[in-house]
């Protein structure tokens, strides 16, 4: 009998280096300015990728401690961005500039630029970008608005986060406030608009958008049916540690339910149907149009790219001999 190879060790001796800037399963925290412990942040960090510090915060604090609170997360390899009220209540005051120019010498790696509170037409949106671009910093640009009485519909949404995606931006964020709740994406209780979610992804690939989910649930859905690569923001620094977890399948809630990234190409409808059949198994024609919202030749020509990459497969349906569906191959 040949003998039994021994395995290796249970607890990992190192955590794996992970270059950054991270491509897919960015997480983005916000910080309230609470305290922040360098030690727990090494630990952190490999699951870490950019920290806001919200709002108007960074107005509260000296600028000393505001740049030594920057340089302990670049120590700890953490980009660092501004909020998008911050940059709101600059245009406000005509100050833009100054912000601008402090934030690049106080060490900010990123803007974000929004229009949550007030309105930015397009073409203040594009001045901005390029202020920022003019001073060395990278630009986040956060769609949606904060106010749950006056929320962006679909369609406008779709919109803005084309001409955001034309800027070429890090991410576009998909507002949700610090609740999540009301707010874009989101229903008046938390709960996800799938059908928003589902259109907005069959639009615009899924690896240039960063989703806030500042709750648990909601960070816990978007990974099971988006992917553990799913870029997540609005984290609380104390749930860093649990999504880590989520997405790598360790915990209750996506133990053996995580899909892994494939290497989907084409454009943005091949990968949301590649989406749909990953998450229903086998779909007929018509059930991908009426699922996916999508023109039938648009399904059509989707589905063939997929099946030159051998992504997926057509076979007779399982439940009725007269119905051809798709399958992952």
């Amino acid at each position: 009998m040949a003998p039994i190879k021994e395995k290796g060790a249970f607890f990992p001796a190192e955590i794996p280096f992970e270059a950054r800037p991270r491509k897919v399963g960015v997480t983005h925290v916000l910080d309230r300015l609470q305290a922040l412990d360098p030690q727990q942040l090494t630990y952190l960090a490999p699951y870490l990728d950019v920290a806001k510090i919200g709002w108007g915060l960074p107005l509260l604090v000296r600028r000393e401690t505001l740049h030594e609170r920057i340089k302990t997360y670049h120590n700890a390899g953490v980009q660092v961005s501004t909020g998008g009220t911050l940059l709101e209540y600059a245009v406000t005051h005509g100050r833009v500039p100054h912000l601008l120019d402090e934030a690049k010498g106080l060490g900010f790696d990123m803007v974000e630029i929004s229009s949550g509170i007030i309105e930015l037409s397009f073409e203040q949106i594009d001045r901005l970008a390029e202020a920022v671009t003019k001073r060395g910093l990278q630009f986040l640009i956060e769609v949606g608005k904060k106010d749950t009485q006056h929320q962006l519909s679909l369609k406008e949404t779709i919109a803005q986060i084309a001409h955001a995606r034309s800027l070429k931006p890090v991410r576009v964020i998909i507002e949700s406030r610090e609740s999540g709740r009301g707010v874009g994406i989101y229903d008046s209780d938390g709960g996800i608009k799938w059908d928003w979610v589902r259109s907005i992804v069959s639009e615009h690939p899924a690896e240039e958008l960063l989703f806030e989910a500042p709750l648990e649930t909601q960070q816990v859905q978007l990974i099971r049916e988006l992917g553990a690569d799913v870029n997540l923001g609005n984290i609380a620094l104390t749930s860093v540690a649990p999504l880590a977890s989520e997405r790598l399948g360790l915990r209750g809630e996506t133990f053996g339910a995580i899909r892994r990234s494939h290497p989907v190409k084409g454009p943005p409808a091949a990968k949301f149907l590649f989406f749909l059949l990953e998450t229903y198994r086998g779909l007929d024609q018509a059930q991908l149009v009426h699922m996916s919202r999508l023109p039938r030749r648009t399904v059509q020509s989707a589905l063939e790219s997929l099946r030159q990459q051998g992504l997926i497969q057509e076979a007779i349906s399982l439940t009725d001999s007269r119905r051809r569906e798709y399958r992952l191959a």
